[in-house]
């Protein structure tokens, strides 16, 4: 059961899964200066998103400026609490690899990690471009009375430097998202050699499946105690920001509206799928388990298989909000329902917008 297949290749399953980044560097090589320096240019971005609310300007406006900054703020705020706990992190990085004892990852989850990342990267990339175009024109904006050419500069330095914390922020958390993702993959292939084996099943070989789905549990549950906080801020306040932008979109149809639309629309959207995707891992090897039943006439291994299958079926494992209920799929839905909620509600909320 330990064994790989011909088809595996021996690679270090924490070298690979483990996050990758900035803020993931900075966390390994333990260097505070890395931590303090973004944690510092996110307050002041959000300082500086505190101060245009002075000037004055229309609801959206306003309503933008204060989701950034308490987005920018909170971000800060994250940054430092990554480092204050950063050996629990390290930690966590490390459980599955130790106590499972798996040291080789097959193909399938190495190529499934290089396809998402290369998305994220992409989507990353994509989202930095359009707020840093907007970002400019709102420095243009709101600091044309400044005369010296110099401290536009600067107050421009600041925003795209805050910009780009912001997204290293967000790629940490999703990078974490994949570590967890590639763990129940792994256990997803250890059960895919058990049911394409011709042997019979032992009781060793199932309890050993089992214990690996526990472990990759227990660290699912262990990055979440860690992550519960930036979870629910995440999870609120990203609803509420492209849930806006996609209202003020549909009430004032420009390019610009349209663009920042995107932008908010990609990033709440890679966020969610990759933390609901950890549910939907953790439930859909139901069916190979429940086939294992078919290959043995042995009571007390089709026992430990229905053991197996008890705690797959109860489907809680996952990010949690607040510790009220995981984040499933069936948030999707519920999402799309508030969407539609917010779509017809739109001629009203884009009159309010307007004034």
């Amino acid at each position: 059961m330990n064994k790989i297949d011909s088809n595996e290749t021996n690679t270090d399953l924490f070298a690979i899964c483990k996050p990758t980044g900035l803020l993931a560097k900075g966390l390994y090589s333990g260097r505070k200066v890395i931590f303090l320096f973004l944690g510092l240019i996110l307050y002041i971005d959000g300082l500086l998103f505190a101060m245009e609310l002075w000037i004055s300007m229309n609801t959206l406006g306003a309503v933008n400026n204060i989701i950034y900054m308490i987005t920018q703020m909170a971000c800060g705020t994250f940054i430092l609490l990554v480092y204050w706990n950063r050996y629990k992190y390290i930690e966590c990085f490390n459980h599955f690899k130790r106590n499972a004892g798996i040291n080789t990852l097959c193909p399938s989850v190495v190529c499934y990690l290089k396809k998402h990342r290369f998305i994220i990267t992409a989507v990353i990339l994509l989202v930095f471009a359009i707020y840093f175009g907007s970002g400019c024109i709102s420095i243009g904006e709101f600091y044309v009375s400044l005369s010296d050419n110099y401290q536009q500069m600067v107050f421009l330095g600041i925003r795209l430097i805050g910009l780009a914390a912001y997204l290293a922020c967000l790629c940490f958390f999703i990078e974490t998202c994949l570590y967890i993702q590639s763990c129940f993959l792994q256990v997803e292939t250890q059960i895919q050699i058990l049911s394409d084996s011709n042997n019979a099943l032992t009781l060793d070989e199932i309890r050993l499946v089992r214990r690996l789905y526990c472990i990759a549990i227990e660290n699912t549950e262990k990055i979440n105690s860690l992550s519960m906080p930036v979870i629910a801020f995440y999870f609120v306040i990203s609803i509420v920001e492209s849930h806006f932008a996609f209202v003020y979109t549909i009430a004032n149809p420009t390019g610009y509206a349209l663009l920042m639309c995107i932008a908010e629309l990609c990033t709440f959207s890679l966020a969610i799928y990759n933390m609901i995707f950890i549910n939907h891992l953790a439930i859909r090897i139901y069916e190979q388990v429940y086939s294992f039943s078919f290959k043995t006439d042995s009571l007390i291994i089709s026992k430990e298989i229905q053991i197996f299958l008890t705690r797959i079926s109860l489907a809680n494992v996952g990010f949690t909000f607040l510790d009220i209920f995981v984040i499933t799929p069936t948030c999707a839905t519920s999402l799309a329902t508030i969407s539609l909620t917010f779509a017809l509600a739109t001629p009203t909320l884009a009159n309010y917008i307007k004034s």
